[in-house]
């Protein structure tokens, strides 16, 4: 108890309104969730401390190979120079794709046909159309043959882990976002992230394709690598036949889905470039 407990208070409250016409089940959810989270559960960190933090690896480690800099985030130029001048067709065009995913992958927006994307079959599925789209898995020495045939490296964490440290020469298009909505998908969701003590859930971001579409000069040729934390495979593993499903794997997914024809994941991910010292950069 005191000025810096943690309590968790969830009210469920579920009305059912059924008309004898129609036999119409009407289920309102209300969800009134209230959190004070201490430091004693070691999420007060701030982006600040972070910052902090990499601050001081740099000072005391000079084995590890950390560039600070000042430029504008990929993401955010892209932003603010790219978007004000969107021509309308352009919009429309977004907002119909945006329709187009939610009504063909369900409340999650990465549903495969009737399956769950985290599901054993959603991920076979899955896994045979990147085969079938010859989407490779590219260790990180190939990154600079890559890039010097225009391959565009993409971040798909969310904007805060990319500022906070990223491939040199990598752009951000965040695969995830925090939850923006209250539609009763998006109150379940928010609760059973507070459930766990997370206070700031995530759900897919549906400006995915059309944020890599900005930094992609032509689907259609342009060699694009994904990365998240982890890599992903597609080799069978001793736990799975289909390989490693990773956020990189959904993503690459969806980019195919979407029109583009070179994708590639990079191996290992964002844990495995830092873990062999590899060159960063991150932004102050």
């Amino acid at each position: 108890a005191g000025a810096h407990s943690r309590y968790l208070h969830l009210r469920l409250i579920v009305c059912y309104s059924c008309t004898a016409s129609a036999h119409n089940l009407v289920v309102l959810v209300v969800i009134t969730l209230s959190a004070t989270i201490s430091q004693t559960f070691g999420i007060s960190k701030t982006k600040s401390n972070n910052m902090a933090s990499l601050g001081q690896l740099q000072k005391n480690s000079s084995s590890q190979l950390i560039r600070f800099t000042t430029h504008v985030p990929h993401r955010q130029a892209c932003r603010s120079v790219r978007r004000p001048v969107l021509a309308v067709h352009a919009q429309q065009q977004q907002e119909q794709e945006q329709q187009q995913v939610q009504e063909r992958s369900g409340p999650t927006g990465l549903n495969v046909g009737k399956y769950r994307p985290t599901s054993p079959a959603g991920w076979a599925e899955m896994a045979a159309v990147l085969r079938q789209a010859n989407v490779k898995v590219v260790a990180p020495q190939e990154l600079p043959w890559l890039k010097e045939r225009g391959a565009v490296l993409i971040d798909i964490r969310p904007g805060e882990s990319y500022a906070e440290g990223h491939l040199p020469g990598a752009a951000n298009a965040s695969f995830y976002q925090p939850i923006q909505g209250w539609t009763p998908w998006q109150v379940a969701r928010r609760a059973g992230y507070a459930l766990f003590g997370i206070s700031q859930g995530t759900e897919a971001n549906p400006h995915f394709l059309a944020e890599v579409r900005e930094l992609v000069a032509d689907p259609g040729s342009t060699p694009v690598v994904l990365y998240c934390n982890l890599g992903g495979s597609l080799e069978p593993t001793k736990n799975d036949k289909n390989g490693q499903q990773t956020r990189s794997m959904v993503a690459a997914y969806e980019l195919v889905k979407g029109g583009f024809r070179n994708v590639s994941v990079l191996k290992g991910g964002y844990a495995d470039w830092i873990a062999k010292d590899r060159e960063i950069e991150v932004f102050e």
